[in-house]
Parts: structure tokens; sequence; C-alpha cells
């Protein structure tokens, strides 16, 4: 995986109303963030070229703004990149299970949909990004996921990698040995411990 021509793929989409692509530069007017275009950019090319030669991909459902919006690196914050800016407990949760399975430095990051969706003209907001959000997110998705398996979280993750490699992505009591992909709960929402205890299934099952 080129780490520059994955990064392209994510500059080519343009942000709009509801969704930014925050390693533009123009998003650095938006929300009052403390972080940079170039910072994120950055970090996101550096964690990039770490997992190069990994053989894992985590994909989770779209940038939110306490996270990625500010870290540029999915499920990161902008202090676990060592940027000044907001944490979430999401992205400190697979952090965590990544550095208690020692798969951190295998492991690439990524979204289906790579910009922040947001409420209009709220950018400190969340939201579900649409079916179109995710189409735009493929040709970056499909970059990400090349020679990988995939470890889907949540349910748009999951259905985007379907739709991408025309395949079922099974639950993980439903997963092999040789599964591709496979899916589970996000820690969100009252979701850590369903997810901790799948993500551990999971290295079990593949041989982490």
């Amino acid at each position: 995986m080129r780490a520059d021509r994955l990064l392209e793929s994510v500059l080519a989409i343009p942000s709009t109303t509801l969704a930014t692509n925050f390693y533009l530069p123009d998003s650095d007017a938006e929300g009052g963030f403390r972080t940079t275009a170039v910072e994120r950019c950055d970090r996101l090319l550096a964690h990039l070229d770490r997992v190069s030669d990994g053989d894992i991909v985590i994909v989770g459902e779209a940038p939110g703004w306490k996270g990625a919006r500010q870290s540029g690196v999915p499920f990161t914050s902008a202090k676990t990149v060592g940027l000044q800016g907001s944490s979430e407990a999401s992205a400190t949760i697979v952090q965590g299970m990544l550095a208690d399975l020692g798969i951190a430095g295998r492991t690439l990051l990524w979204n289906a949909f790579a910009l922040h969706p947001h409420q209009a003209g709220s950018p400190r907001s969340n939201r579900t990004p649409t079916e179109s959000e995710l189409a735009a997110g493929r040709d970056a998705l499909r970059l990400a996921v090349a020679g990988r398996r995939i470890i889907c979280v949540g349910n748009p993750a999951r259905t985007s990698i379907e739709k991408l490699l025309s395949l079922r992505v099974p639950g993980v009591g439903g997963a092999s040995a040789s599964s591709r992909a496979v899916a589970l709960r996000h820690p969100a929402n009252a979701g850590a411990p369903e997810f901790r205890s799948g993500i551990a299934a999971v290295g079990e099952l593949w041989g982490l």
C-alpha cells in the first residue's frame, strides 16, 4: 500500500455543507479546532507509513468530531497522536485493545467514509453518513483494504465492505480462521465490553 496514493484518494473528495474533508486547508476555518490540515495530513501519512507492511485493517463508519476530525487518523484522538485537542472514548478503547493484542504496528485504521459528516452549520456534531457519501468513500476504502484482513466496526462499515467486496461479512461467532472479514459491535453506546471480547476472539481466531 502506497501511503501517498491513499492520501491522494481522500484529498480528491470535496467537502460539502454536511461533510468536511479535514485534510484540505479550508477546513481550518471551520469549528475552531486546534489542529491544522497540515498536521492532520502529517499524522495520517505517519500512520500509513508505520503500518504499510501490515496485514490487518480496522474499518469504522466515519470520523467523529472529537476523534479523527482533529487527529487526522481514524480511531485516534488529537491527544493520542500528540496534538492539542479533544480525547475520544472509542479511540481510547480501540487503541487499548490494539496494544493489548500487540498488533498496533500491523493494523491500518480506516473509515468507510473518510470525511467528517455533521449536521448543517454544526461542525462539532456527528451524524451517520448517507449511502451516497459511503459510495464516495469506496475508492479510498478499496485501497485501504487491499491485501489485508478486515475487522468491521459497526454495521455501516460491515455493509460498505460487503458491497465493496461482494461477500458476506460474518459476526465473530460465525467467522473462521479463513474469513477475509469479520464484523464487531462498535464500542460506543455501551458497546465497549462486547467490542473488547469480540476483538480478543478475532485475535485468537486469526492467530494474531
